[in-house]
C-alpha cells in the first residue's frame, strides 16, 4: 500500500489533516508522541534526547555527539519500520527526504501564509501575536535547518515533493480528499521490486542505529547501505580490534544477510 510523508509549516494544519486521512484509509499517524513512545521502548536514555532535540537544528557540537547520532540513526529505522507495514503517515523529520526515490511514498508539503497561521496559533494555542509570530519563526527555522543538516537539502524545495498544497487556499476537507486520491493511485507502485528496495534499506538503517547508539563506537563517518544483495559498511575505524567488533555487530543485527567491509583505517 501507498505510504505519505508530510512535511509542514507550523500550524499549517498537519495534525487535522493527517487525522483525517489516517481516519478515512485506516492509515497509520506516526508524529512526534508516537515515535517518542518508541524511543522510551528503546530505554529512557534516547526517549529523553527525543523531547530536547526532536526536529531542532543541533550544533556543531551536537551533529558529532554520540548520543545525538544515534538517536537519529534511531528515529531513521524507526520510521522505516513503520514505512514497512504500508498504511502509514509520517510527519516530519525528512520523511520524503528518508524515503526518497521509492515509487509508491507520496511526499507533499502543507503550507499557508503566516498571517493565517499566527492566527491558528492564537487560536490552538493560546498565544498572543508577537508570540505566536516567534514561535512559527522559530519552529520553521529549526525544521529547515534539520533538513539541511541530515539530508542536505532546502526544506521548500518544491522539486522534493510530489505536492504542494496551501491550506489557506484550500480547506482541510478539500485537501484530505486530493490526498486519499492521490493515495488510492499510488497503490500500483507497491510492487514486489518497491517493497524489496524499502525492505534493503530498512535492514540498512536498522544496522546503522544499532551500531550507533552502542557506546563501544563512535564512528562519525559511518555509512551503511545496502546495494540489493548485501550490506556495505563504510567509513574509518580506529583499528583492526574495532573493525572486528563493528563486522560482528553488523552481522548479527543483519542475520541472514551478508555484510561486506570496506572500512577504512585511521591514519596517525
Amino acid at each position: 500500500m501507498a505510504i505519505l510523508t508530510l512535511s509542514r509549516e507550523f500550524r499549517s494544519g498537519s495534525r487535522e489533516i493527517a487525522a483525517a486521512v489516517a481516519e478515512a484509509l485506516n492509515y497509520q499517524y506516526v508524529a512526534k508522541e508516537r515515535l517518542l513512545q518508541d524511543m522510551k521502548a528503546a530505554g529512557d536514555r534516547w526517549e529523553r534526547v527525543g523531547r530536547q532535540l526532536d526536529e531542532m537544528a543541533p550544533s556543531l557540537w551536537e551533529r558529532y555527539d554520540w548520543e545525538y547520532r544515534g538517536f537519529v540513526a534511531l528515529v531513521e529505522s524507526k520510521i522505516y519500520e513503520y514505512a514497512l507495514q504500508d498504511n502509514v503517515i509520517i510527519v516530519g523529520r525528512g520523511g520524503n527526504h528518508l524515503l526518497r526515490s521509492l515509487p509508491h511514498v507520496l511526499k507533499v508539503r502543507l503550507t499557508a501564509a503566516k498571517d493565517l497561521r499566527v492566527e491558528r496559533a492564537m487560536l490552538k494555542d493560546g498565544l498572543d501575536h508577537k508570540t505566536a509570530s516567534f514561535l512559527i519563526d522559530r519552529l520553521d527555522r529549526n525544521r529547515a535547518d534539520y533538513v539541511h543538516i541530515h539530508y542536505g537539502r532546502n526544506w521548500d524545495d518544491r522539486r522534493d515533493y510530489d505536492m504542494v498544497l496551501n491550506t489557506g487556499e484550500q480547506s482541510y476537507e478539500q485537501v484530505t480528499k486530493i490526498l486519499t486520491d492521490a493515495l488510492g493511485e499510488k497503490d500500483r507502485l507497491a510492487t514486489p521490486e518497491a517493497r524489496k528496495m524499502l525492505s534493503d534499506r530498512a535492514l540498512a538503517a536498522r544496522v546503522r542505529a544499532g551500531i550507533l547508539t552502542n557506546r563501544r563506537f563512535h564512528l562519525p563517518t559511518l555509512e551503511v547501505s545496502h546495494d540489493g544483495q548485501s550490506i556495505i559498511l563504510q567509513g574509518v575505524v580506529h583499528d583492526a580490534g574495532e573493525h572486528r567488533a563493528l563486522e560482528a555487530l553488523a552481522t548479527k543485527i543483519a542475520s541472514p544477510a551478508k555484510v561486506l567491509c570496506r572500512l577504512r583505517y585511521r591514519t596517525r
